[in-house]
């Protein structure tokens, strides 16, 4: 009884120089300190974690790709990171920034040779295969994503991964809860490094299907 159709969900199909520049100059390091941000799709907490994540892991002058992303907030800190960032998605927007480039999921990041150095995905992986988004129904997309992401990192690369965790659960067709049935499945093919913003058992103990917190994981490819 929750169906929804994102596939026009981009904010602005063509992101250009002022409308990617009006991310980077919010989504400064200082002003995430300073709680001077404004609004951001997800509050402030997934917004720190993931700041701490980058800092600690050093995710900074390297090449980075982000998963699924209807704004470009996450690429917004990753480039005042002095990152080189490709957003990898299904409905691709245009991008007129520099280090900024936007690339197919399945023409380009399926396909490609090219190895990241790190790969980031909050609150995107747990719809993939649904269909919510224009993609191919498939009950495994999710798994599959990341088999491809696994792919694209470089050796020990990073993968810094957020989605909702708590009882295993599909919500069709909005999004997957992971659990501990389906969430080492996951993870498989990677070591994990550490969880921000919440405990892990905490949150595989979790039985309120309502209520789904995404953590942010740190994950090291194998």
């Amino acid at each position: 009884d929750w169906w929804l159709d994102g596939t026009n969900e981009l904010h602005q199909q063509e992101w250009s120089y002022d409308y990617i520049d009006s991310f980077v100059s919010r989504f400064t390091m200082e002003n995430i300190k300073n709680n001077r941000e404004g609004k951001s799709p997800y509050g402030r907490k997934p917004l720190l974690d993931l700041v701490n994540a980058f800092i600690k892991y050093k995710i900074s002058n390297l090449n980075v790709a982000v998963i699924g992303s209807t704004s470009p907030w996450i690429e917004a800190i990753l480039l005042n990171l002095q990152n080189k960032v490709t957003t990898v998605e299904y409905n691709v927007p245009e991008s007129k920034y520099p280090n900024l480039n936007c690339v197919d999921y399945f023409k380009d990041f399926q396909k490609t040779e090219k190895k990241y150095d790190c790969i980031v995905t909050f609150s995107s992986i747990e719809h993939s295969g649904l269909g919510r988004y224009g993609d191919p129904l498939d009950p495994n997309g999710d798994i599959k994503t990341m088999e491809d992401i696994h792919g694209n990192l470089k050796d020990n690369g990073i993968l810094v991964w957020g989605a909702p965790v708590g009882q295993d659960a599909v919500v069709w067709n909005v999004h997957r809860i992971y659990g501990k049935k389906r969430l080492p499945l996951m993870f498989n093919k990677f070591k994990e490094l550490e969880w921000f913003g919440f405990d892990k058992q905490q949150l595989l103990n979790h039985t309120r299907l309502g209520d789904y917190p995404q953590p942010v994981i740190v994950l090291q490819k194998e």
